[in-house]
């Protein structure tokens, strides 16, 4: 007994374009990413309601964009100075300022990367702003200089304040630099307005 030939109709399958599978997988992605990397758009949720990043981003920028703004900027002028006169200041006389700085906190009884976290910085930070005070130091050399006499007079100014029996000559480092750090504030204001009249800066961003 023959069976009957059956006609077994293909079904089609609908026919999906590439365009709209790259459209489908790159919001799949997106969604993905926006779950795993969430800090990096949202920084916060306050009842159902988020706080971006960009709105974070555009507070701090008001409130104290500006000064930051001004800070990087005068750090690229003092480096560029520097460069310009070939004034160089090597690792280990930014390492011998750091050494110094840690024997002082050790001395207080603190510990310096505890002192930095407070602060919000690193030791990376630390080294930036050393090799940028050096800098400065060597710009300014001529304005910052400290006699032996002006050392003699602070120390004999606050020798109340040393422990008793301290000389001169233990603490004459510690206040030449002392000494050198604050004629150097003195001097920046200026020479820094002087260094920006001179350079070509452009803003383009209203803070």
């Amino acid at each position: 007994m023959k069976l009957p030939n059956l006609k077994i109709k293909k079904l089609s399958l609908p026919q999906i374009s590439k365009k709209r599978i790259l459209v489908v997988g790159g919001l799949v992605a997106v969604l993905v990413l926006g779950f795993l990397y969430k800090e990096w758009f949202v920084v916060a949720v306050v009842n159902n309601k988020p706080i971006t990043r960009l709105a974070l981003d555009r507070d701090l920028e008001k409130q104290g964009g500006k000064q930051v703004l001004e800070s990087r900027i005068s750090e690229m002028l003092v480096l560029d100075e520097a460069k310009k006169q070939k004034i160089n200041v090597g690792q280990p006389e930014v390492d011998a300022k750091i050494a110094q700085i840690e024997t002082q906190v050790t001395a207080q009884g603190q510990k310096l990367d505890d002192l930095l976290a407070l602060q919000g910085q690193t030791r990376k930070d630390l080294n930036n702003q050393i090799l940028l005070q050096l800098s400065a130091e060597k710009l300014l050399a001529d304005k910052t200089q400290v006699s032996d006499q002006e050392v003699a007079d602070y120390f004999k100014t606050n020798q109340a304040s040393y422990a008793k029996g301290t000389k001169l000559e233990d603490k004459k480092a510690e206040i030449t630099d002392q000494l050198t750090q604050q004629k150097l504030s003195e001097a920046i204001p200026a020479w820094l307005a002087d260094l920006k009249t001179q350079a070509k800066i452009y803003y383009f961003l209203k803070l």
